[in-house]
């Protein structure tokens, strides 16, 4: 270990009064954090260190005399200091902030682009949960270390620099590349300790929202209290780091340092089109030929449509009545659009990368950023499109029950080939009631009980079909006379409604995050 870094962790603990302040100080930032949290998740991680840097800062002038010589007694001046220097020390904890967080989304982007690609390229997809969390938890891991590097500006305010010197100390202070990687270290050790509660969230389940709520917020004290005990042994280190750091400030490079924003510039502008244009791996669904037997087949079809961008239309016709209901799953732009006409009416719900829209049962939390009215109905700026797909089945449809007739309810025949197409017929009372219904039954008695499907033998999806069922049911007659029209590939569009307008400025944000 570094003489510098030894010399910290004497004195955190062998000066317990350095101990308690840090701890104060810490939990004090951790409090007003976790009270944020309740308001909007965005909070706690956008709010400046108003709490923890002043005091800590202040304090910093009697640490490094520890530092210099431990058998000496503290001289606290920290409140003299912080009299005289708080103005430009909440300048530079707002300023410095902001930084943070621009440095902080800048490498969440450059970092998660290419690992979600990656887990795109090979089949692989995200909960609803990770999405929504990854992007505020990566910032957040981004602008802490961002801190490690912004760390000099507050000790040039501390020994009485103008907020102008203070803001180019970091520049300076990046020629010391040792000081640098160490202090990016510690920043990276307090990260990877407080991730692995983030990672426990990401992936956990959970059966209401009520407790989905309650374990994010039980992470989020538990990962503010670990960055709280590492960071009582970090700001000593940081204030040992600064006492190596020699007076005379080192040249700044102004064509490198400008050289290099142009590039990160570049690169996130980059990332960022990719995420907003939904530019990934593993969207496009090859040509599939399907099995020779009949129920491996339409097992096979329904897998590859569902795969693939579809639409389907289902139409219903009884007494003199007609319903329709059209779902279209566009996947490779993050679409999803269902939408039921019946009696003169019509209901639309749409969900995307940015926004949910007039979904039943659907839980907006308290991740949106705004919420807009929207024909009688409210917009949510929330990337919709995963919770929506994530219950979505190709045969269950949206909770309407208008998805396409499940397979494995009984045996299927092939009872037509032409011009590369083949027609699935499926009888039997129980099988078709099944099928259609996405439930068993005790007792099923039919007249008609009859389910035909065409399929597209070479690229393996389901082209549409009917299906006829008079039954009588556990003693009650039900009629269903259900035609079927799908589509599949690039010429489905699941398009924006109207009622929507333009996107806001959440639904843009969520864009760029949520991929």
């Amino acid at each position: 270990m570094a003489p510098t870094l030894r010399d910290a962790l004497h004195v955190v603990l062998n000066r317990p009064r350095v101990f308690a302040l840090a701890a104060a100080a810490l939990l004090g930032e951790a409090a007003v954090r976790l009270a944020l949290v309740v308001v909007h998740p965005v909070l706690t991680v956008a709010f400046p260190p108003v709490v923890a840097l002043p005091v800590l800062a202040a304090a910093a002038p009697t640490v490094r005399a520890a530092l210099e010589t431990p058998d000496a007694p503290p001289q606290w001046t920290a409140a003299a200091t912080l009299r005289d220097r708080a103005p430009r020390l909440l300048a530079v904890a707002v300023g410095g902030h902001l930084v943070a967080l621009a440095l902080g989304t800048a490498a969440f982007l450059l970092v998660d682009t290419p690992l979600r690609a990656a887990v795109y390229a090979t089949g692989g997809s995200l909960s609803p949960t990770t999405v929504l969390v990854a992007p505020l938890a990566g910032v957040a891991a981004g602008a802490l270390l961002a801190w490690a590097v912004l760390a000099p500006a507050v000790e040039r305010v501390v020994a009485g620099d103008r907020l102008r010197a203070a803001a180019a100390a970091p520049l300076h202070a990046a020629g010391n590349r040792r000081r640098t990687a160490t202090a990016l270290a510690l920043h990276a050790a307090c990260v990877l300790a407080a991730g692995l509660f983030v990672g426990a969230l990401a992936s956990g389940q959970y059966a209401t929202r009520d407790v989905a709520t309650l374990a994010f917020l039980a992470t989020v004290g538990a990962g503010a209290g670990t960055l709280v005990l590492l960071g009582m042994f970090v700001y000593p280190m940081h204030v040992a780091l600064a006492a190596s750091e020699p007076r005379e400030p080192r040249s700044v490079p102004v064509r490198r340092v400008a050289l290099a924003a142009l590039l990160v510039a570049g690169l996130v502008a980059g990332a960022s089109a990719v995420r907003v244009t939904e530019t990934r791996p593993g969207t496009a669904t090859a040509a599939s030929p399907l099995p020779a037997d009949a129920s491996d087949a339409y097992a096979a079809a329904l897998d590859n449509t569902g795969a693939a961008d579809h639409r389907v239309v289902a139409t219903e016709q009884w007494d003199g009545d007609r319903a329709v209901a059209t779902t279209v799953v566009e996947r490779s732009a993050r679409q999803f659009r269902a939408s039921l006409r019946h009696e003169n009416r019509t209901d639309v719900g749409y969900a995307d990368s940015g926004v949910a829209y007039q979904f039943r049962g659907y839980t907006p939390g308290f991740f949106r950023l705004g919420a807009v009215p929207a024909d009688g109905d409210t917009a949510h700026a929330l990337p919709g499109y995963w919770q929506v797909s994530d219950d979505y089945t190709v045969t269950e449809g949206v909770g309407i029950g208008y998805g396409l007739p499940a397979a494995r309810t009984g045996s299927w025949t092939t009872v037509e080939r032409a011009g590369g197409t083949r027609t699935l017929e499926l009888t039997g009372d129980a099988a078709v009631f099944e099928a259609l219904q996405g439930s068993t039954t005790g007792s099923v008695t039919a007249e008609t009980a009859r389910i035909r499907m065409r399929v597209d033998a070479e690229r393996g999806v389901v082209l549409g079909g009917r299906a006829r069922l008079n039954a009588t049911v556990d003693g009650t007659r039900l009629v269903r006379n259900v035609g079927y029209t799908v589509e599949t590939g690039r010429g489905v569009d699941a398009r924006r409604p109207a009622a929507l307008g333009s996107r806001s400025l959440g639904e843009l944000a969520w864009d760029v995050f949520a991929y």
